[in-house]
């Protein structure tokens, strides 16, 4: 038996019609969203200039292939993928391209676009893709890069981010904060995460990373320099004390054991010297440049974006289905009456069909994963309430998010008793509400669709 379509794929097949109407031919927007529908999940990194975008891309990408320096050096948004999708169809003519062999190629195209608190004209192009333009939500997922855990200056843009973006519930999750430079801030990453997400009443995915160690670790950065130089800091007292000397007193206590910039060249690739004790700890005994950066890697917490990007990556179809009609949408808003109402027929049509009650199951099960949705719930009724709602259609996109738990271990049951009860709590706010109803009637459906096969 044949899968059925994505909802992408469905939305391809309508844009690409209509791109075949006279009164739409070749309109640019119905072309990148057709394109968007089949390439995979788009996501832009987004970012004041000089918060290391592009350290942190080049980490992601494992090579140097972003420019870096102190100062504005990106001025045009640049998607880097696999190498298999050749001269992709890209939103802006003003777009670049790069071909890329990176841990998520093939799963992501990741964009490097210009930083926004600057007084030159580049912003331009990063406000046309985050709201209010016809490139808004090309990108069918974001990273926000912020230093310092300063998210009060990003709440309202996060916020903002959000309303454009939003999809089923409001909420598709498709926003990631990343608090680059984390090995500046004396906090822990966990009273970081807490003060972040106190600040905005946006829900987004959070991550914190050193991206100098994340870089230096996966594009050739850890060399025998850096190695030499972590032997020698190892044997120093004031290593080890609770709190890490400033680079200025190490270079005192180093003196000419080491020859002149290797002490400069850890830190450039370590940054602040907060996490050197336990960098120093973690190499112990290690004489090559391949376990250092193995270990450089490990602790740049680099990784635990991945697996982030990995997961937004699992319901590509969800994000990517969901950006492609909000842009359909807005087109409609922009034309001319006749192409107008050629587009909001089909969008109508689309709707209509079972394929839009697919994407809002889930975005309900990415909601019981990832919000409070659910809570007061144990974790296997959470989980089974997920596998239901991605059945029928889990993993139709060729990925799936993975549950513990597949639909055909679920006892339907059990799971329409104990979320009929969490609905009917007087006290849930309405979010939770709508998506246990949704719970509910899945389930229901299921129990009936057993029955009719068991008869």
């Amino acid at each position: 038996m044949n899968a059925a379509p994505t909802v992408r794929a469905v939305i391809a097949r309508h844009c690409r019609e209509l791109l075949a109407d006279p009164l739409l031919h070749d309109d640019p927007t119905l072309r990148d969203i057709a394109a968007q529908c089949r390439q995979p999940l788009r996501v832009l990194l987004v970012g004041n200039v000089s918060t290391g975008k592009s350290t942190l891309l080049n980490a992601l990408i494992a090579g140097p292939l972003a420019a870096t320096a102190f100062e504005e050096t990106t001025s045009s948004v640049t998607w880097y993928h696999g190498p298999e999708l050749t001269d992709p169809v890209l939103p802006d003519p003003g777009h670049r391209s790069v071909a890329a062999d990176f841990p998520l190629a093939g799963r992501v195209m990741l964009g490097d676009s210009p930083g926004l608190n600057t007084l030159s004209d580049n912003p331009r192009e990063t406000l046309r893709m985050l709201g209010g333009s016809d490139l808004t939500g090309a990108a069918a997922a974001f990273v926000c890069v912020m230093v310092g855990g300063r998210v009060d200056q990003w709440a309202d843009g996060l916020e903002q981010l959000a309303a454009f973006s939003a999809g089923p519930f409001d909420l598709v999750g498709n926003i990631v904060a990343v608090m680059a430079k984390v090995e500046r801030v004396p906090e822990s990453v966990d009273e970081i995460e807490r003060r972040v997400s106190g600040a905005t009443t946006t829900t987004f995915r959070f991550a914190a990373v050193n991206q100098l160690m994340a870089a230096a670790a996966r594009t050739g950065g850890v060399d025998d320099r850096i190695v030499a130089t972590l032997d020698r800091l190892r044997t120093l007292p004031v290593m080890r004390g609770r709190s890490a000397p400033a680079w200025d007193r190490l270079a005192e206590d180093v003196g000419t054991a080491l020859p002149p910039g290797h002490l400069k060249a850890l830190e450039q690739v370590v940054g602040g010297p907060a996490w050197l004790p336990a960098l120093v700890a973690a190499t112990t005994g290690m004489t090559t440049p391949g376990a250092v950066a193995e270990q450089f890697e490990r602790m740049s917490r680099i990784r635990s974006l991945e697996a982030v990007l990995s997961d937004l990556a699992d319901d590509s179809d969800l994000f990517t289905s969901t950006a492609a009609v909000l842009r359909l949408r807005r087109l409609a808003a922009r034309l001319e009456p006749g192409p107008a109402a050629l587009v909001r027929a089909r969008l109508a049509a689309l709707t209509a069909t079972a394929h839009t009650s697919g994407l809002h199951r889930r975005a309900a099960a990415r909601l019981i994963r990832h919000t409070d949705v659910g809570s007061g719930l144990t974790e296997h009724e959470q989980e089974a309430a997920q596998a239901l709602l991605r059945w029928p259609d889990a993993g139709a996109d060729g990925g799936g998010t993975p549950d513990r738990v597949t639909a055909a271990e679920v006892d339907a049951g059990a799971v329409l008793a104990r979320w009929t009860a969490y609905a009917a709590d007087p006290f849930r706010d309405s979010r939770s509400r709508e998506v246990a109803a949704l719970v509910v009637e899945t389930a229901r459906h299921r129990l009936r669709t057993v029955r009719q096969e068991e008869s």
